[in-house]
């Protein structure tokens, strides 16, 4: 929604929701191509550092997904506050999707040798705990979101009341105890720093939800300064390395916890930024003739953004290993396993809606079971 020239109207991002989803998804998926490469087409070196940042910078995909699940489960609270309504609501769009894909996932694995046997390791690592126990970042990612689904009304709670100060109080809050569990807990921090670093992005993103939803307007010269500033940090978290050595002397790997911040927290700056300037393109674009086909693209890998992200990173690392693939293969091997994957999707989402619209239609107890048997036979009979 764009409604004049000078002016964007944030409701925008509600609009282009799932298209974002779906370019946030795939950046995510080409994260997780470790071999993927320029190399195989083109000798110019800059082209090929360029390609290797932009896939090595994927891991923002997670941030942006982040900003736009705290806007749309702000949505969703406005709508109906009471809180069972909110979590089932919030649990049963993720929960049989994310649970059929992890116990194939897992007991193929667990078959295949690759895990240690035992039913009490396999039901963790199936209910998502073990990334909390032990930081197994197979799907760390549902662990982490179902852990703010839960603690989302109380962030809603502060943001309502306090807006901006709430906001930077729980970003403030979220920040410290990282610091603090990396310097007291480093094991934990270990496991957990992945999840801890993005719980800010979601939190503005709550916060934001309120102009989103009032469709507030914002001058179009302010477009500018966020692309100036996706830029910027861009190029700082780029030449990241060789700014820190001619600063801090003796910079080395051992400093590794300094970049890890400035990555995670930069990161999602750019991942909030990056959101509202493809909600800007998305739908001033909404009536090209060949940008629709793409935005329609996007469009439709957002709407299986769950079921992707857990299908393709796994089945793209199963292909690459039992073919062995070759660097100069790497390319067709992306593709193959984005086709599969997408088909996948689509059968895990009809499987899991088929399942879940059968346990809502089956009687819950003995005398509803003799009533629909009666109510069965009163319809034979009336036919």
């Amino acid at each position: 929604m764009v409604s004049n020239r000078k002016t964007f109207n944030l409701f925008s991002i509600s609009e282009a929701r799932n298209v974002i989803f779906g370019i946030a998804t795939l950046w995510i998926g080409l994260f997780h191509c470790d071999n993927l490469t320029l190399a195989t087409f083109t000798d110019n070196q800059f082209l090929i550092d360029a390609f290797k940042f932009f896939r090595g910078s994927g891991n923002i995909g997670v941030d942006m997904f982040l900003f736009l699940s705290g806007i749309g489960l702000y949505f969703s609270f406005k709508k109906d506050s009471n809180l069972l309504h909110f979590w089932k609501k919030r649990l049963m769009r993720v929960l049989p999707t994310a649970l059929f894909i992890a116990m194939f996932y897992f007991s193929f694995r667990y078959v295949n040798g690759r895990y240690e046997s035992g039913w009490k390791t396999y039901l963790r690592r199936v209910s998502f705990l073990y990334f909390f126990e032990k930081g197994e970042r197979v799907f760390w990612f549902i662990s982490l979101i179902l852990v703010l689904y839960l603690l989302f009304p109380v962030f809603y709670k502060v943001i309502e009341k306090y807006r901006l100060v709430g906001m930077l109080g729980l970003v403030a809050v979220t920040v410290g105890l990282t610091f603090l569990l990396r310097q007291f807990a480093p094991t934990f921090y270990g496991y957990w720093e992945i999840a801890l670093c993005r719980v800010p992005t979601f939190i503005i993103g709550i916060w934001a939800g309120k102009f989103v939803l009032e469709k507030k307007e914002i001058n179009r010269n302010w477009l500018w300064l966020f692309l100036i500033i996706v830029i910027g940090m861009s190029t700082l978290m780029y030449f990241y390395t060789p700014i820190m050595q001619s600063l801090v002397k003796g910079y080395n790997k051992s400093m590794e916890a300094m970049w890890i911040w400035f990555y995670r927290y930069t990161g999602a700056v750019i991942g909030i930024f990056l959101v509202i300037l493809d909600s800007f393109v998305c739908t001033s674009l909404r009536h090209k003739g060949r940008c629709n086909l793409l935005r329609n693209f996007f469009e439709f890998v957002g709407m299986y953004s769950l079921e992707y992200y857990m299908i393709f990173l796994n089945v793209n690392h199963y292909l690459e290993r039992i073919y062995e693939v070759q660097p100069k293969h790497e390319f067709m091997l992306y593709l193959g396993s984005f086709f599969v994957s997408l088909a996948l999707c689509v059968v895990v989402r009809k499987l899991c809606d088929f399942f879940m619209n059968y346990m809502q239609r089956k009687p819950k107890n003995l005398a509803e079971l003799k009533a629909a048997r009666k109510a069965a036979k009163l319809a034979k009979k009336a036919k």
